[in-house]
């Protein structure tokens, strides 16, 4: 069990804290962020206005950017701008714009309406919207990545102090530009950058294409940067922990869990291999029943790789790169020996995908 820094508690007292535990009724115009996170937290004014934006997370670990001494730090942060008067002022404030609940979704009411609890949780805000553009053809794959993080622009940041630069990656857009480890951000395109969710709100609404103007402080000086983007910049390596992933494309229609080493050892697999167990068939879904998959079946090939792989990496490998009604040759141990199936995939969403 985590024990709660009592800095954060005496923070505390300074804020009016509100805790939202469903999105029902929420306006999801003034509270957006990345609605596949596990949590997020806002520091606003009494009028609807932004201090900073703390959360977001690496595809590797959820609570790869959370920690009590960076939310204690931004908290100090937030109350010495408050004092000041300082909001965020941007253009990426959602300003001026007219409430909206997750309930006006078209899809929405449908998706609660299956449920016993009517409780909207926050990626359904984002499945809901992504069936919803969906329905009117303008969906596209891209759209699963939201709220990039720093490391889409080739930059890696201080996990407690999250505007300190940790790490520039080589050949990336913030090594092109003349970024170095230890410059502090001071604001991006004009926005103020204390934490990742910060940023992150500045690079969701930066198009594909762009020029991304960054300013930092380097040894007391203000230095100016351009980043370039261009192309899949916003694609992260493992989208496999996003709830709405599903939207994307079709599912294998199994369940299943991977090896430890000495299970794998026992098999005879190299620890460095696949070794994903069959456990749970999914009802009436075709694809593992037509291919001939079994419950205890351990899979160590899919589309011609070996390298390990988890359950949600299998389903998200079909769901961004094959298509419904695509084949995917797999290979399982089963008995002791190496069998060759191929998964014929849905050739459609079902009504629960």
């Amino acid at each position: 069990m985590v024990r709660q820094d009592p800095e954060i508690a005496r923070l505390a007292e300074r804020f009016v804290c509100v805790r939202i535990q469903s999105m029902n009724g929420v306006n999801i115009n003034l509270f957006q962020f990345d609605y596949d996170l596990t949590w997020m937290a806002f520091f606003m004014d009494a009028d609807d206005r932004f201090y900073a934006r703390y959360g977001g997370r690496e595809d590797e670990h959820a609570g790869s950017h959370l920690s009590q001494e960076s939310l204690a730090r931004t908290m100090r942060a937030v109350l010495e701008l408050h004092r000041e008067g300082k909001i965020q002022s941007s253009r990426y404030e959602p300003n001026g714009r007219p409430p909206r609940t997750p309930e006006e979704i078209p899809p929405m009411r449908a998706m609660i309406a299956r449920r016993e609890v009517s409780c909207i949780h926050c990626h359904d805000v984002k499945v809901a919207t992504l069936r919803d553009l969906q329905g009117r053809g303008q969906f596209d794959r891209s759209m699963i990545f939201a709220y990039p993080t720093p490391r889409s622009i080739g930059i890696e940041v201080d996990r407690e102090v999250q505007d300190v630069l940790r790490k520039v990656i080589p050949g990336s857009p913030a090594a092109r530009a003349g970024l170095r480890p230890g410059d502090e951000i001071e604001s991006a395109d004009g926005a103020r950058v204390l934490t990742v969710g910060d940023l992150a709100r500045v690079l969701e609404k930066t198009p594909k294409e762009a020029v991304l103007p960054l300013v930092v402080r380097r040894g007391g000086e203000r230095v100016e940067a351009d980043l370039r983007l261009s192309g899949d910049w916003k694609r992260s390596a493992d989208p496999s922990w996003r709830e709405s992933m599903h939207v994307a494309g079709p599912n294998a229609g199994f369940w299943g869990r991977a090896l430890n080493d000495r299970q794998k050892r026992e098999a005879g697999i190299p620890a460095d291999r696949m070794a994903l167990e069959v456990t749970f068939l999914f009802p009436n879904h075709p694809t593992p029943r037509k291919a001939g998959l079994e419950v205890g079946d351990r899979i160590v090939e899919v589309d011609g790789r070996r390298e390990p792989m988890t359950i949600r990496q299998l389903h998200a490998l079909c769901q961004m790169e094959r298509q419904y009604g695509d084949r995917l040759p797999v290979v399982i141990l089963r008995d002791g020996r190496e069998t060759r199936l191929t998964l014929e995939l849905p050739t459609a969403p079902s009504r629960n995908d």
